[in-house]
């Protein structure tokens, strides 16, 4: 009698699309379903989401997963999740209906509320306390403003809160489960660091007293089980995304470092056991936690990047694919003077600007679309070259980078920014990390294999190597970057 193939799904929630992925029981990528989610920008620095429908998209990428390789529940081993994080919502416990939409980690609605924060001198205890800086990019002052909208049905006993894993999960579960995991609760700026529980001092601060949060778990836990597909599928991994992408680049050790490119940027260095508390404006932040023992992080937020093409392709109509750009930006003019801010959603580390506004430097009647999209590729590397300095003062040695996200795919890219970086920038065979990442955690969680066994299975399908310097050209971004800020 022949076996059953066994599997693994990685549900994977983005800011800009909802996918499940498959793999094999090694963790070989088989197929994928993936639809796009509408973007809501009711007013300016306003971005939401429609949980509903990111779940009924959930639901339909998964189901028809299944469907399409004619799966069984029980040939699934376990399920991974990993989200967009910062995002928050409220949903009804009975009805399990939203609260309205969730706002978006890009969201700048809380600007003025964090500021007050700010002028009642509570950065330095928040800082201190999370690792992260007041800003409102994070949850908490989100949740404060959704108090605001809605007192009475905010301290209702049926009212929950939580970043989109959490509300998954619960859907996934039909309410059995209301947990987060660590990655996606140090997130939040309610999760203390050294205690790695939520703390009531923030909560205060915050004023978000008599609040509902989740059960906070490890990575690779038992998330309990859905039964919405036919039978019982186990669900044992969970992480932000980002973290994820730092778990399935096999960056287990110490000074290892991640470099994601799809919406924003997100940039994150292993520091092992250690919190190691920046003083350049990195955020502290955790790693991932395996058997009640946490691995912390530094990293660097980058708001706009991939989401900058997007903008080229859909509002300024420069391209109609985002592949085209590459083609393009080849032919830009490597001696163009432009430079390109791409503050959209404000700038994030090492600078935490949230109301400075996007540029264009160095426009010229002989400017074209190519110069605008070499400039393009050129702002993403030299905001990643900000977030290494930032690093190498913080007394982080870094001598390679890992890349992944979409615009992994554009080599033109990685050589711009291993020329910018001066450094090597290695590309893995799967640059989709994310994903696999859930699917390591659920591999873990569901005991089929140990954090040994994954770092063999990493392979690198390129390497950029430095070939010319852009010192010239970085240099005057900063000089146009200073006299915006």
């Amino acid at each position: 009698m022949q076996l059953m193939k066994k599997f693994f799904l990685s549900i994977d929630q983005g800011t800009t699309s909802t996918r499940t992925v498959l793999y094999d029981a090694k963790f070989k990528y088989i197929d994928q379903e993936q639809i796009e989610i509408k973007q809501f920008y009711p007013k300016p620095g306003y971005v939401e989401h429609d949980a509903d429908e990111i779940w009924n998209k959930t639901y339909k990428t998964f189901n028809k997963l299944l469907k399409k390789h004619d799966l069984k529940p029980s040939q699934i081993v376990s399920i991974g999740i990993t989200n967009q994080r910062e995002t928050i919502l409220g949903w009804d416990s009975k009805t399990g209906k939203p609260l309205g939409k969730a706002i978006v980690w890009q969201d700048r609605r809380t600007s003025d509320f964090c500021d007050s924060l700010k002028k009642r001198g509570l950065e330095s205890e928040i800082n201190e306390k999370t690792g992260l800086l007041l800003d409102p990019y994070f949850s908490a002052s989100k949740l404060k403003w959704l108090k605001n909208k809605s007192k009475e049905q905010f301290l209702k006993k049926t009212t929950l809160f939580g970043t989109i894993d959490s509300f998954l999960l619960w859907k996934l579960t039909e309410g059995r489960v209301y947990a987060t995991d660590i990655t996606n609760a140090a997130r939040t700026s309610l999760l203390n660091l050294t205690t790695l529980a939520w703390d009531q001092d923030l909560i205060r601060i915050f004023g978000l007293q008599g609040i509902k949060l989740p059960e906070i778990k490890n990575n690779a836990d038992n998330f309990g089980t859905t039964k919405l597909f036919g039978g019982e599928i186990k669900i044992s991994g969970m992480a932000g995304d980002q973290q994820a992408a730092l778990f399935g680049q096999a960056c287990f050790e110490t000074g290892q470092v991640k470099s994601t490119y799809g919406t924003g940027c997100f940039l994150i260095l292993n520091t092992g056991a250690q919190i190691l508390r920046s003083k350049n404006k990195l955020l502290t932040t955790v790693g991932y936690k395996l058997d009640n023992e946490t691995t912390f992080a530094l990293e660097g937020s980058i708001f706009v990047a991939g989401s900058l093409i997007q903008w080229l392709r859909d509002k300024m109509q420069f391209i109609s694919s985002a592949p085209e750009s590459e083609k393009l930006a080849k032919l830009g003019n490597s001696d163009s003077e432009v430079s390109i801010i791409p503050s959209f959603t404000g700038l994030g580390a090492p600078y935490w600007k949230p109301d400075l506004k996007a540029a264009i430097h160095g426009l010229s009647l002989e400017t074209s679309r190519e110069d605008i999209l070499l400039a393009s590729f050129e702002a993403i590397a030299f905001q990643t070259r900000d977030l290494l300095e930032a690093l190498k003062n913080d007394g982080a040695e870094i001598k390679s980078i890992k890349i992944d996200g979409g615009m992994a795919n554009n080599n033109f890219f990685g050589q711009i920014l291993s020329d910018v970086l001066s450094i090597n920038i290695f590309k893995p065979s799967n640059i989709e990390s994310t994903s696999l990442g859930a699917a390591y955690l659920a591999g873990i969680g569901s005991a089929h294999v140990k954090l040994s066994e994954l770092a063999d299975i990493w392979k690198a399908d390129k390497i950029f190597k430095s070939k010319k310097s852009y010192e010239t050209k970085y240099i005057r971004y900063l000089e146009r970057l200073n006299s915006l800020t």
